[in-house]
């Protein structure tokens, strides 16, 4: 009887062994084909990320380099597996147009690191600074680079930079504003004689002229008006974009400045009747910048406020001074600044466009309807002196409820630069 119980247990243990077997086997199998799966899947995604056109470069969340695709070598002059696994940021260099090297705290993929948020640098002839890609044999080109953070869980564990070369969307820009300055320069020769040409015929140089005749001048002379405001700010961007205008910087009073400028706003502002608050603060000291930039900056701002806002409305300038590291709104100064906040009960701007604000010929669509005149030139001219500057420039804005423009200028100031035109 033990005997008989013997050779059953055994044959059960066998049975359970072999059970075990086959379910090994069957998982091994499972296995196999779940891993063929994720090699086939993960050889597709280095196909699909070695054929991108653009150069492509993952990290961790250290700024490691994980991955560069084909064009990105080539762009580089680097290898794969010469940069996997060190530091994308001593691996390679960025420098600005004056040929500095950026620090580690400006360059796109640090910041999109250290913030969490998607950075981009300029394409072809925005406002803001052009970067530079040095290669491994000194030769540099100017990118496009946009960098989105890997998040997970919250938690940024790395960095997507994509980037191509803009040699020759640059090139082609630069021909465009040529073309654009000669023929401004072209164009605003015979406005002024028809300018002047007007004004004498209203002043009765020519005889005295009835009131169908006035009013037909002053309908030519308000277009012409028009015409040769398109054609200085045209003329003034051309400029900026081909790196032509001139600053000369000189110790400036910017509440005088900005006072001034107010007084050239009166009449507009008592026509519609708004309520202006000034607010200076004392004892602000000179800020060395060129005062015909800096106007432009507070002229096209205040000019907006006063514009957009509805009769009755309320409009404010403000200007004071803030320390390094102090919050103004929700941007921290870099170092010592003077503070500039216009804000007016406009129309404001539509989330969706805001992103748009500071590029050529924008308008947002609830303007236009409502005003038909414009160039949409103003607030890019004002980010491009800003920048220059090295001065920052932000807004808040909520759809019909209006909005507030924000500018910090460092007191380091401008610095001088030579050209061969200034800004109109």
């Amino acid at each position: 009887m033990a005997l008989f119980q013997n050779i059953t247990d055994r044959k059960q243990i066998e049975k359970n062994l072999e059970d075990a077997r086959i379910a090994a086997v069957n998982v091994l199998d499972d296995l196999f084909v779940e891993k063929s799966k994720v090699e086939t899947a993960k050889a597709k995604e280095e196909a699909i990320l070695m054929s991108i056109g653009d150069g492509l470069i993952t990290t961790d969340e250290k700024g490691n380099t994980i991955f560069i695709n084909k064009a990105a070598e080539k762009l580089l002059g680097i290898k794969n597996e010469e940069i996997s696994g060190k530091s994308f940021f001593e691996s390679t260099t960025i420098e600005n147009e004056e040929g500095v090297a950026v620090p580690l705290e400006k360059r796109p993929i640090h910041m999109a690191l250290a913030t969490g948020t998607t950075t981009t640098t300029t394409t072809t002839t925005t406002t803001g600074p052009t970067y530079y890609y040095v290669r491994k044999d000194k030769t540099k080109f100017p990118a496009a680079i946009t960098v989105t953070p890997v998040i997970l869980s919250g938690k940024v564990i790395g960095a997507i930079g994509v980037f191509h070369d803009i040699t020759k969307e640059r090139e082609i820009d630069h021909a465009k504003s040529e073309f654009v300055s000669l023929a401004s320069h072209q164009l605003r020769t015979p406005l002024t004689a028809i300018g002047w040409y007007v004004e004498m015929l209203q002043s009765g140089d020519a005889g005295v002229l009835n009131d169908k005749q006035n009013k037909y001048l002053s309908e030519i002379y308000t277009g012409n008006k028009r015409m040769v405001e398109l054609v200085n700010a045209l003329l003034n961007v051309s400029r900026i974009e081909l790196g032509t205008f001139v600053v000369e910087p000189e110790p400036t009073d910017v509440v005088l400045l900005a006072r001034s400028v107010v007084d050239e706003q009166k009449s507009q502002i008592e026509a519609k009747k708004l309520k202006l608050s000034e607010k200076y603060a004392k004892d602000l000291p000179l800020f060395n910048a060129d005062p015909k930039l800096l106007r432009m900056v507070f002229q096209n701002l205040l000019s907006n406020a006063v514009k957009y806002t509805p009769k009755g409305g309320a409009i404010e300038f403000a200007l004071w001074m803030v320390k390094g590291g102090e919050s103004v709104d929700v941007q921290k100064a870099d170092e010592d600044s003077i503070a500039v906040k216009v804000t007016d009960a406009g129309y404001g701007i539509p989330k969706k466009q805001q992103n748009q604000i500071f590029t050529k010929f924008f308008r947002a669509d609830n303007v236009r309807k409502k005003d038909t005149e414009g160039t949409g030139l103003g607030l890019y001219i004002v980010k491009a002196i800003v920048d220059h500057s090295g001065s920052k420039i932000w807004f808040e804005s909520v759809e019909n409820k209006g909005a507030i423009f924000y500018v910090t200028l460092p007191l380091s100031g401008m610095k001088k630069k030579e050209g061969a035109k200034a800004l109109i």
